[in-house]
């Protein structure tokens, strides 16, 4: 997981600091300056509401009852309806690589409740999804004029693949400058803290869990990783993730188990770094490379790592 740190030398009272859960996840919150415990709180509640509309394990959410309209025209909320508009934006920009549409691919692979509730080994009864049996991204209607939704029948939108790294741009917007958001290794670090010259957020080695793989100083950047080797869980003999290949409909073969990107938003680095593990280590970072602003580093399950040609320029020093 991710961190942040701060000087050792800095006074206690300057950095004011909230840790809680949410989003099935560790989420740390870091800020200063005049109405810091006020702010905190704010995010605090934000991120309980964004998590009570758009969780797909909730069925009362307002993302469950749009999965359970297909075939019909759904009115969503300004919140959901930009969620949706810039999944199928994203979608579009990596040709599909990214794509919302990807849930039945994930209850077929067992992703079907809370990781938690997840079992470690599950009979070999359940299904792998295909590619072949569902509609895609392309297939969802949108009228920007009611914020009106159409899914294809069969079809179910999950939002986890940008949805974590939206919400954490959007709770650092609340905090102010400076700030750290760090949601479960997705992180935000806006400004820069007092007596340091940077937020300072370590990289877990998904080998080697207590000791970092490396450890980075940001500043107005968002930060996130994706893993292979983290949420999964076995299905008879094999071992299957939640890291769904639209182009295939189940788990990712590639040989990219760890993938760390940097970029201008958390929900940019939640993009990249989720299609860069897709296309795997070697192919993933040449392409990253085109990216303007957007650096990564991504682990191959060999352990050989392979970086962009900038990334080093946020190594601690």
């Amino acid at each position: 997981m991710a961190r942040g740190e701060s000087s050792a030398s800095e006074p206690a009272s300057q950095l004011v600091r909230r840790d809680l859960r949410a989003m099935n996840t560790d989420i740390e919150l870091v800020c200063t300056g005049d109405g810091a415990e006020r702010r905190l709180e704010r995010a605090a509640k934000w991120l309980d509401a964004y998590e009570a509309r758009f969780s797909r394990f909730k069925s009362t959410s307002e993302l469950s009852a749009l999965n359970a309209s297909t075939g019909e025209s759904f009115v969503a909320s300004p919140q959901l309806y930009r969620l949706v508009e810039l999944s199928l934006e994203l979608a579009r920009r990596s040709d599909g690589l990214f794509d919302p549409t990807i849930l039945r691919g994930l209850e077929a692979a067992g992703y079907d409740r809370s990781f938690e509730q997840i079992p470690l080994m599950r009979g070999p009864e359940i299904r792998r999804g295909t590619a072949e049996l569902r509609r895609s991204w392309r297939d969802v209607e949108l009228d920007p004029r009611v914020r009106a939704i159409t899914l294809p029948p069969a079809v179910g939108l999950d939002l986890g693949g940008i949805g974590k790294g939206w919400a954490v741009d959007k709770v650092a917007s609340i905090l102010g400058t400076p700030s750290l958001t760090n949601c479960g290794g997705d992180v935000f670090a806006r400004g820069v803290p007092p007596n340091d010259d940077g937020w300072h957020v370590g990289v877990s080695d998904p080998f080697r869990p207590d000791e970092d793989l490396v450890v980075l100083t940001v500043i107005d950047a968002g930060v996130a990783t994706s893993s292979s080797l983290k949420r999964r869980w076995k299905i008879g003999d094999a071992y299957v993730h939640h890291l769904i290949d639209p182009r295939t409909g189940e788990p990712s073969q590639s040989d990219a188990v760890q993938v760390t990107v940097v970029a201008p938003s958390a929900t940019l680095a939640d993009f990249h770094a989720k299609a860069t593990l897709l296309l795997g280590a070697e192919t993933g970072i040449r392409q990253l490379n085109d990216e303007p602003g957007v650096e990564g580093l991504a682990l191959r399950s060999d352990g050989q790592q392979f970086q962009t040609a900038r990334f080093d320029q946020y190594w601690r020093r």
